[in-house]
């Protein structure tokens, strides 16, 4: 019998083996795939660049993760807005491309500031007098807003555009943890500071309430204003269909393809190959193309390109993700990683001004002092920082944005989020249930005294409260020097409080509106090169391999993320998010300046 198991058990050992090496070979050979098709195609004398943007808006790709979570519940495939963009400008002035067809059904998460760069992109491609048409079968609000910039918008017609307006909804976990006799005791500094509401908390404050209508009210605001420049569509008219749409479905007789057309949403209802033959009809015959395609036959393929000039660089420094301590992979900010990219940019004599784009929720705030501090010894040598903030760059990433020279803001980014706090879980008396018990000794009071299996004592829960309010000072302290500002000018702005950029320009807490393009010309003026400069990203040290490798990562991986993702799908990524969010925390001091709000790179 033994006998039997152990043969069973070396078979199965080997078959695992197989399944191994064989994956292994399937990911290499999907490698050398991907470098040969890619690496430079030739493209067609007449085109339409294809925007088929499938999967989320992101400013850097996350490396995806190998476990068996991610085989179970793969990360969503990821387009950079930035290669996008780039597409578009080059697009614009090349005489071979004919129009530009946009395939956005399959664009997932995206946020407002996001679709704003790649709509000032589409507006500049159609000032060259090309035609942009929009097409698909149903259109979600993000997908929809990027539909509008088209000189005309097509829907299939038993299709649907899902405009609702924007929300925030929390799970509040309190009574669940309370029944699970865990006790967390939250330290902050702040009232506004919500990052840990849900667990102290059974449903949103008023405190909350008020901060987030703010905000949410500026973001809906931004986007009808948009809509009614793209489309004509009035905020009034938009707002009243929302708030009564049985009420106007019954009008409409329940055809919603009569609705959209009435209400000017689009401009007909087609299937997919007579839209195309409406863009033939203004293109002539032409190809297909998609932009991805077109950026590596145009140069912009698996290494970055290398600037014409050799001197009056402006570097770019990207930065998305949680802040966190140490070196860290690409869709995060590592502390160590961005002080060498900065430091990078101090010793190149090439580079006279930094254009710091930070997408971020916060995090740890030793790691965020780090990073500022690099910014100040950049400027103390005479290179302006400028700091470009994306769809969220609030607490930990106000931190760091505080030393820049100058703060650039979308009207719909979510920023300040002025404060601090930490979390102590404490597990004894769900323990003492199940008949365990904590017992011991220590040389002094604090040793041991953090175990999750032992309550707080009121002495040290004072001390890391002390500690708590004295990092906020801090925080304080660097705001008000950075904006010129007194501290009793900044407290109100602060208590972890939640702005717009619209907002935070009014409070002066950014100095101006504007996206990317923006940053990088006013970081050329602060260095007095105007006209005369050249944008290059600053990348941390690696080799052209490991370049390539990364790149090719991140297409043989999107073959198995999935394009639309299944109701469970999304429950299990969106779970596995929250985890991974907690679990990267590494502040040694346990102390963070995390933002509450939901962060959408």
């Amino acid at each position: 019998m033994m006998k039997q198991l152990f043969s069973k058990l070396m078979r199965s050992i080997e078959v695992l083996r197989h399944v191994t090496l064989n994956l292994f070979f399937i990911l290499l050979l999907g490698f050398l795939i991907v470098t040969l098709m890619k690496t430079q195609p030739s493209l067609p004398e007449k085109m339409v660049l294809k925007l088929a943007l499938d999967g989320d808006l992101v400013e850097q790709v996350q490396r995806p993760d190998f476990d068996f979570f991610a085989l179970a519940s793969p990360s969503p495939k990821q387009v950079k807005v930035y290669d996008v963009v780039t597409a578009l400008q080059k697009a614009a002035k090349d005489d071979a491309v004919l129009g530009v067809r946009l395939d956005v059904g399959g664009l997932g998460r995206a946020a407002l500031p996001h679709l704003q760069e790649i709509k000032r992109a589409i507006e500049m491609f159609k000032e060259s007098g090309k035609p942009v048409m929009a097409y698909a079968d149903n259109f979600t609000q993000a997908q929809y807003y990027l539909a509008a910039t088209a000189d005309e918008v097509y829907i299939h017609p038993l299709g649907h555009i899902g405009l609702q307006g924007y929300a925030v909804y929390r799970n509040y976990i309190k009574d669940a943890l309370d029944k699970l006799e865990v006790d967390v005791r939250v330290f902050r500094a702040g009232k506004y500071k919500s990052a840990a509401s849900p667990l102290i908390h059974t449903a949103m404050t008023e405190d909350e309430r008020k901060a987030n209508q703010a905000w949410l009210d500026t973001l809906w605001d931004v986007y009808t204003d948009d809509l009614f420049d793209m489309r004509g569509i009035e905020a009034e008219r938009l707002q009243y269909l929302l708030d009564n749409p049985s009420l106007v479905i019954q009008i409409y007789q329940g055809d919603l393809g009569k609705m959209m057309l009435e209400e000017h949403w689009v401009d007909g209802l087609l299937y997919a190959e007579q839209a195309n033959a409406k863009l033939k009809q203004k293109t002539g015959e032409a190809a297909l193309v998609d932009f991805k395609t077109y950026l590596m036959a145009s140069g912009e393929g698996l290494l970055p390109k290398q600037p014409k000039r050799a001197d009056n660089w402006i570097g770019i420094v990207f930065g998305s993700g949680q802040i966190l301590n140490g070196e860290q992979p690409s869709g995060t900010i590592g502390s160590d990683t961005m002080v060498e990219q900065l430091n990078m940019a101090l010793e190149d004599d090439r580079i006279q001004a930094v254009v710091l784009r930070l997408n971020t929720p916060g995090g740890s705030a030793l790691a965020s002092e780090s990073i500022r501090h690099a910014v100040e010894v950049l400027q103390q040598h005479g290179k302006p920082v400028v700091v470009s903030m994306g769809s969220m760059t609030a607490s930990g990433g106000y931190w760091i944005a505080s030393a820049a020279h100058e703060i650039w803001a979308s009207p719909a980014t979510i920023t300040g989020s002025i404060g601090v706090f930490g979390i102590v879980p404490n597990i004894s008396k769900g323990l003492q249930k199940l008949g365990v018990y904590t017992d011991g000794l220590g040389t002094t009071k604090l040793a041991g005294a953090m175990r999750i299996d032992k309550p707080l004592t009121p002495e040290l829960a004072d001390a890391i409260q002390l500690t708590i309010d004295h990092i906020y000072r801090e925080f304080l302290g660097h705001v008000a020097k950075g904006r010129g500002m007194l501290l009793e000018e900044v407290e109100p702005l602060a208590q972890g409080r939640v702005w717009s950029g619209q907002d935070a320009l009014a409070l002066g807490l950014v100095d101006s509106l504007g996206g990317l393009d923006d940053a990088i010309q006013a970081a050329a003026r602060l260095a007095g090169i105007e006209g005369n400069h050249e944008p290059v990203e600053v990348l941390p040290e690696q080799s052209p391999l490991e370049l390539m490798l990364d790149n090719l990562l991140s297409e043989v991986w999107s073959w198995v993320a999935p394009t639309q993702s299944s109701t469970l799908n999304a429950m299990l990524w969106s779970v596995k998010q929250e985890l991974t969010q907690v679990l990267m925390w590494n502040d040694p001091r346990g102390v963070y300046a995390i933002s509450g709000v939901d962060f959408v790179q």
